[in-house]
């Protein structure tokens, strides 16, 4: 899983290096060209949630998964060959495509093993693809740039091929290795099969039975704590973005050249690998996930703030600035285990986890679009958006604190009235539905 996340960012962040290798110019980009090309990837990646939530409501998510990363590896592969900027677009979006199944995917893997206090730093483990792919993209930018530069093949070409080759490897693994359940998992003895799934019954988590429930469907959408995980997702994501497409651009554009700039946008992952593991093996001790997200958004709007008002001319602490914007990065990790715990019922943690990527990808096509080409390399509308949306993320998490404690006082007074329905594990039950179902915050 963490192999499959590492990837599909990287696969996202070579188009950021690939811009200061000479990408625009090769293929006669001009205007507003780039931004429209970071945006049909996440057009694509949202169009394609819902196709991709149905092949998870009827086929073993890890089968799901393996074949949508070999589609994209030969995706990028393709890359490679556009002269234009069309064929980028088009491309582009195809890959989009394929990697919306990544986030729905990887919940419904890591809920159908963990309890809700195991998962947490699970999805820290396999999120840190994410800081991983940052640090990686800039070693290969460098060694592409320090390649021969007599050839006709261009340094970004040989990225996306050398990038895409690997992704056909890691899809064989996860196709032929990665179990479809812990029923199935060959590495297990039929003990501790049983007893995982007591543990997972006991705790009120798993997924249940992977069977169509039209209730679970409707009931995800009313659920308000779905939309405002929605609007929180939106929100963490317009930054998360900026530091996907443009950092290395930005970093560019404090008068760095190309190597330099993909040199210093490194420390970027690092920052972001530690933000996610301190997060997430914190709530494992018992700090609230809540808090977390709230206490990753104060370095985040710092980092905003020099990033967007000290002057040019104060490298070193505007580059403190884009740094310290990656603490953004993690908190969308809490957002993935809040999603992944308080939804019961497959069909509804199917459609809840389809509707949080669908929330990545619009915050993704508005990240992009806050750069406009008349206002570089200054960019300052796009960093006052990031100030701006962190101020949202507090506000909307601690509703939802608000909303989960509720619930909670709610379910407490009426868990007497369903005693001996042992239904957790029933199909029809949902968390809304179940009495005796205890959020987690």
């Amino acid at each position: 899983m963490f192999l499959c996340y590492f990837l599909q960012f990287l696969d996202k962040v070579v188009i950021n290096y690939a811009n200061i290798l000479g990408l625009q110019k090769d293929l006669g980009m001009k205007g507003q060209n780039f931004q429209w090309v970071a945006t049909a990837f996440f057009i694509g990646y949202a169009v394609a949630e819902f196709p991709q939530g149905l092949l998870l409501q009827k086929f073993p998510p890890s089968k799901v998964l393996g074949f949508n990363v070999f589609c994209w590896g030969i995706t990028l592969c393709c890359t490679s060959a556009v002269h234009n900027f069309a064929g980028l677009a088009a491309i582009r979006t195809l890959l989009g495509c394929f990697e919306a199944v990544i986030t729905p995917s990887l919940i419904l893997i890591t809920t159908s093993w963990y309890t809700k206090k195991q998962s947490t730093p699970r999805y820290g483990i396999w999120y840190c693809g994410l800081g991983v792919g940052q640090f990686i993209g800039g070693l290969i930018s460098f060694a592409a740039q320090n390649g021969p530069k007599n050839v006709t093949f261009a340094g970004w070409r040989i990225m996306m091929i050398s990038v895409g080759v690997f992704n056909l490897i890691v899809a064989t693994l996860v196709i032929f290795y990665l179990p479809d359940s812990v029923a199935t998992a060959k590495f297990l003895t039929p003990n501790e099969k049983t007893f995982i799934a007591s543990t997972l019954a006991t705790d009120q988590s798993g997924n249940g039975k992977r069977v169509f429930k039209i209730a679970g469907l409707w009931e995800a959408l009313r659920d308000l704590q779905i939309w405002l995980l929605f609007v929180n997702t939106i929100l963490i994501g317009i930054p998360s973005g900026v530091i996907t497409t443009f950092s290395a651009t930005l970093i560019a554009g404090f008068g760095y050249n190309s190597k330099q700039g993909a040199l210093l946008n490194m420390p970027s992952g690092i920052i972001s690998i530690f933000a996610t593991i301190i997060c997430t093996f914190t709530v494992k001790r018992g700090i609230p996930r809540w808090m977390g997200i709230i206490a990753l958004m104060v370095p985040t709007m710092l980092g905003a703030g020099l990033m967007s008002f000290l002057p040019k001319s104060n490298r070193g602490g505007v580059l403190a600035g884009i740094y310290l914007i990656n603490f953004d990065v993690a908190p969308l990790v809490l957002v993935y285990a809040l999603i992944g715990s308080n939804t019961q019922g497959y069909t509804k943690k199917v459609v809840a986890t389809t509707m949080i990527a669908i929330a990545f990808s619009v915050a993704n096509i508005i990240g992009p679009q806050t750069f406009r080409t008349t206002e570089a390399p200054g960019y300052i509308s796009a960093k006052i958006t990031i100030f701006g949306v962190n101020g949202g993320c507090i506000a909307i998490t601690t509703l939802l604190r608000l909303l989960y404690g509720y619930r909670n006082a709610k379910n407490a007074k009426n868990a007497g009235v369903v005693e001996g329905l042992g239904g957790i594990d029933d199909e029809d039950l949902t968390d809304m539905t179940n009495p005796t179902f205890k959020y987690v915050y």
